[in-house]
């Protein structure tokens, strides 16, 4: 697949166009992920609600029916449900690891096979999250569509 960017100071707005022989599964995610690039949601740090960039989100997690977005440095609560949150962003960067975690896949450094067909991922700030048996499957596939990650 070959990238191509032309600046054009003239539009008002950016675009992008994606040119291909036949649209197939790898485009329409391509173009999805696009479409929801800059998205951001809602959540509450100290009584207070602020907008949430989703490309500054490691995970999500759901602790004692209350949902979490972790970021580098600060935890925010979300009016989300983790299914919720797995069928909104999922087909983006996000996939579901565990019953109560969602995970950020592009902030995953490395990952590695464990015992019982569970895996280790160990993310860009070193902390490490295991993904359940009845996630591993989905995990894999997501991160070989995106293809830069391998298993020690």
């Amino acid at each position: 697949m070959k990238v191509k960017i032309i600046e054009n100071p003239d539009l008002l707005e950016d675009l992008v166009t994606i040119e291909c022989k036949k649209i197939n599964q790898e485009i329409l995610s391509i173009s999805e992920y696009i479409e929801n690039y800059g998205m951001s949601i809602v959540g509450k740090k100290d009584g207070e609600k602020v907008f949430i960039n989703l490309k500054d989100i490691y995970y999500f997690e759901a602790v004692d029916n209350r949902v979490f977005a972790y970021t580098k440095d600060l935890v925010y609560e979300v009016n989300y449900r983790i299914q919720d949150i797995n069928v909104l962003f999922g087909k983006l960067f996000f996939i579901q690891i565990s019953r109560t975690i969602v995970i950020n896949i592009d902030i995953i450094e490395k990952v590695s096979t464990l015992v019982n067909g569970r895996i280790l991922a160990v993310l860009i700030n070193g902390e490490k999250q295991i993904i359940s048996r009845a996630y591993a499957h989905e995990f894999k596939n997501k991160l070989m569509m995106k293809g830069e990650h391998s298993y020690e």
